[in-house]
């Protein structure tokens, strides 16, 4: 069977249908798929290297692969700016008032404890928990021993359990 067309233009005569499925299946819609479809022949048309291309057909795919690609990308930029769609059952990502609530009050009550303990206990308490210091780093800044630092740190376990603002 001659042909008078360009070698891409009488493959992609011979593979629209099947070119169409594909794109139909990337993008789930047939008026894109078919708009793709024709932007796949005006990048082919013109393409000079016609001749230099050993299957014509898994070009067609590759070009009408990378447009549906490039059109996805397309929709998932506008998404992402447009802030997505919208849904009745999308959740708020701060908590709800009560919960702030709740969390201000406990911490309320831990300042107030903190403010309770004795002098060394806070001393030691506070270095550990916040600052990450070792026994033995605690030890030498209060000029005590190790097992001293040892002592008020389980103690300062046990009044917080006493207090109930800790589970034992």
């Amino acid at each position: 069977m001659a042909s008078n067309h360009p070698p891409l233009t009488a493959a992609f005569l011979r593979h629209q249908t099947e070119l169409r499925q594909f794109l139909v299946r990337r993008v789930n819609c047939a008026d894109t798929a078919n708009d793709l479809l024709h932007d796949t022949f005006l990048h082919i048309a013109d393409y000079s290297a016609q001749r230099q291309i050993a299957n014509s057909r898994a070009f067609l795919y590759r070009v009408a692969g990378n447009l549906a690609l490039d059109y996805l990308r397309g929709q998932a930029r506008r998404q992402a700016r447009n802030g997505g769609e919208l849904d009745d059952e999308w959740p708020c990502p701060s908590p709800p008032p009560e919960r702030c609530m709740q969390g201000w009050q406990q911490w309320q009550a831990v300042e107030i404890w903190l403010r309770g303990l004795p002098p060394a206990n806070r001393q030691t308490l506070c270095p550990y928990r916040l600052d990450g210091k070792t026994h033995r780093q605690i030890a030498a800044e209060l000029r005590v021993t190790e097992r001293h630092v040892e002592y008020l740190l389980s103690r300062t376990g046990q009044l917080l359990v006493e207090t109930g603002l800790r589970d034992g």
